[in-house]
């Protein structure tokens, strides 16, 4: 196994983070288009159903002049039953919709887990480089204790 430098490690690390927190950002932009489009069919269908409720209502009024009754009647529910029509193929666009942005939901929640392991594993690294110095600067200090008791030791054999 190889090893490598810390700061090459930390470097390294600092990459995958910053990587995986980019592809969050990646998924969280999906999620709100997936969540736009389910928005925007919703808005569909509610217009749909107004418009076949009004023409629903609009069912019995006269027919406009020289249009014989039958043929105004099965216009007008030929219609309303188009409507009918897109309003289903609409909720079924709906559901795929809602499947796409569950899929879209769960990529992110996978991508924040990868995204806060590697920010543990860089916080981690970056804890031992700190305990690293810190020891380092013991030593430095001990060693520079024991530099000044010689001296001093070493003066005060002189002296005597």
């Amino acid at each position: 196994m190889k090893r490598y430098p810390l700061q090459t490690l930390l470097q390294l690390r600092a990459h995958r983070t910053t990587a995986a927190h980019q592809v969050v950002l990646e998924r969280q932009r999906g999620v709100a288009q997936c969540r736009d489009a389910c928005t925007r069919i919703e808005g569909e269908i509610t217009g749909l159903e107004t418009e076949r409720v009004a023409h629903r209502a609009r069912l019995l009024d006269a027919p406009p002049p020289g249009v014989a009754w039958p043929g105004a009647m099965a216009q007008r529910e030929a219609h309303i039953d188009l409507l009918g029509e897109r309003i289903v193929a609409a909720r079924q666009r709906l559901a795929t919709a809602e499947d796409a942005l569950r899929q879209a939901e769960a990529a992110l929640d996978e991508a924040r887990t990868a995204f806060f392991r590697a920010k543990a594993r860089e916080d981690a690294l970056e804890k031992r480089r700190e305990l690293w110095r810190d020891e380092q600067r013991g030593l430095q200090a001990r060693r520079e204790e024991a530099l000044n008791d010689d001296l001093l030791q070493a003066r005060h054999t002189a002296r005597h």
